[in-house]
């Protein structure tokens, strides 16, 4: 396992940047996630890019930083993200194994007692959503700063206790699926992409990412 500050070492190489908290308005701004992988131990690292097309072109990438004070290190990714340079570093890195969960008949199983499922749906969320504007938010921090009450859902778990760890802030978490389930049995975290189908002004879109950590009865 990797020490602490070994991983210290590893965080020296991410700049932190500052984002706007201004609405993407350009047209057919998508968000794509790609997932790279975690590394081991209880102190760990998840390696993630956002990719977002459209006319807001532009590549963020994250490192969530498990198991510390200060969880979350964002590097701005410009034009190139980390596809080239973040598999290198898991390669230098005691990776974790971990497998993709698919929907089956609107479950998605993560062992032979544990479960989990997307919200129930929201009938009243579109009324809301449209009285924002005939195109819908700006953006989901517009949602949120609007909605006074029940503005997220978040998925339901049978057969294990669920700890939110880390949600997107550019995710809208109404009436949702899954694009991706992705499972590390050893350390039991989760990280789940959202489809959103509804999108903001410009169609662009408003997926997200979560992170849980799982609790099962025979951990206690």
């Amino acid at each position: 396992m990797v020490s602490a500050n070994g991983f210290r070492k590893f965080a020296a190489i991410f700049v932190i940047c500052l984002l706007s908290t201004g609405a993407l308005a350009s047209s057919m701004c998508n968000q794509v996630f790609t997932v790279y992988g975690k590394t081991k131990g209880e102190h760990s690292i998840l390696f993630w890019d956002v990719y977002i097309g459209g006319d807001c072109y532009h590549w963020y990438t994250h490192a969530l930083f498990l198991g510390y004070e200060q969880p979350h290190i964002m590097m701005d990714g410009h034009d190139f993200g980390g596809k080239d340079w973040i598999p290198q570093i898991l390669t230098d890195l005691p990776v974790e194994p971990s497998f993709t969960i698919g929907e089956t008949e609107g479950l998605y199983r993560i062992n032979q007692t544990a479960y989990f499922t997307p919200p129930e749906h929201d009938s009243t969320f579109m009324d809301k959503y449209s009285r924002l504007g005939n195109d819908g938010p700006a953006d989901a921090r517009h949602w949120y700063n609007e909605c006074p009450v029940n503005c997220s859902d978040y998925p339901v778990f049978y057969g294990a206790e669920s700890e939110l760890i880390y949600s997107y802030d550019k995710g809208l978490y109404k009436n949702y699926g899954f694009s991706q389930v992705i499972y590390f049995p050893e350390s039991k975290y989760l990280v789940l992409v959202t489809d959103q189908p509804a999108t903001a002004v410009g169609g662009d879109n408003m997926h997200g990412l979560m992170v849980y950590k799982l609790h099962f009865q025979e951990d206690k």
